[in-house]
């Protein structure tokens, strides 16, 4: 997953490369930067990356990657959690040789807070979200899924909120990006996946895939996939204040023959579309 975000760049740096002999008197907060976090899925891993724009006028310009993050810190603690959990377990491998094509999925969606404090992270096969602090690499906060199963997410536009949806449990939870703690959720349908927020953050535009794990995608067989639906929600009061059948708009615009299957999204700009 690819995540522009702003982080303490000069925080990271030091924690992640060059550790000094002796505490440096503090002083002011350093200054922001934009960054871009980018997950390595199966290692486990976030590259960060700053952009250089172009030296002079038809070139291109470059990422350079200033740091690594370590984003499975815990994992012979989440592990051992798993393999003495016979459900859990059973799970973690049917993620690992299905959606992971052989492999765990530790990194899905990354967002840091807007004080560049905390790097906010899904890991799927661990079923759960956690706060990062940026400069340690320590895991400040972490939320566990009710479900076996952590996805997409979206942060509110002040940066207070994420929200997460909860692959098996049908549902989408709302946490606090400083602490974790949840402090809403609303219904899905079947494998709750892409959240966005709109701009004045009155609303949460959300999909539910379906099973996209079954082999059948045609438009005779979607009662196989689950219930897949788009859905705007009121952040006001978690309520869902419209739903929309794919399945039957695309009928509607003569493609019948086209599956209900809702992925991705996107917004214009002016969130008429």
């Amino acid at each position: 997953m690819l995540m522009a975000a702003a982080a303490t760049v000069a925080a990271v740096a030091s924690a992640l490369f060059a550790a000094p002999a002796s505490p440096a008197p503090r002083s002011k907060a350093p200054a922001l930067e934009r960054v871009v976090f980018v997950g390595n899925n199966w290692e486990g891993t976030a590259d960060v990356l700053r952009f250089r724009p172009p030296d002079a006028p038809g070139e291109n310009g470059k990422f350079t990657r200033i740091a690594r993050l370590n984003i499975i810190p815990d994992k012979a603690e989440r592990e051992f959690e798993i393999f003495t959990n016979p459900a859990r377990l059973a799970l973690f491998l049917a993620i690992r040789q299905f959606v992971g094509e052989g492999n765990d999925q530790f990194v899905d969606d990354m967002y840091s807070t807007n004080d560049g404090r905390l790097l906010v992270v899904s890991r799927p096969s661990y079923a759960d979200v956690i706060g990062m602090e940026i400069a340690t690499g320590r895991i400040v906060w972490r939320f566990p899924m009710e479900g076996f199963r952590s996805d997409h997410m979206a942060v509110s536009p002040d940066g207070k909120h994420v929200a997460v949806s909860d692959s098996t449990a049908n549902k989408v939870h709302i946490l606090e990006t400083e602490t974790g703690r949840k402090v809403g959720e609303f219904p899905s349908g079947d494998s709750p996946h892409e959240n966005n927020y709109s701009q004045d953050a009155s609303k949460i535009y959300h999909a539910s895939i379906g099973r996209v794990y079954t082999p059948t995608d045609q438009p005779e067989f979607d009662t196989t996939k689950g219930d897949a639906r788009f859905q705007i929600v009121d952040t006001s009061t978690n309520q869902i204040i419209n739903q929309i059948n794919m399945g039957q708009k695309l009928e509607e615009f003569g493609r019948e023959d086209m599956s209900s299957a809702v992925r991705p999204m996107a917004l214009s700009p002016d969130e008429r579309f």
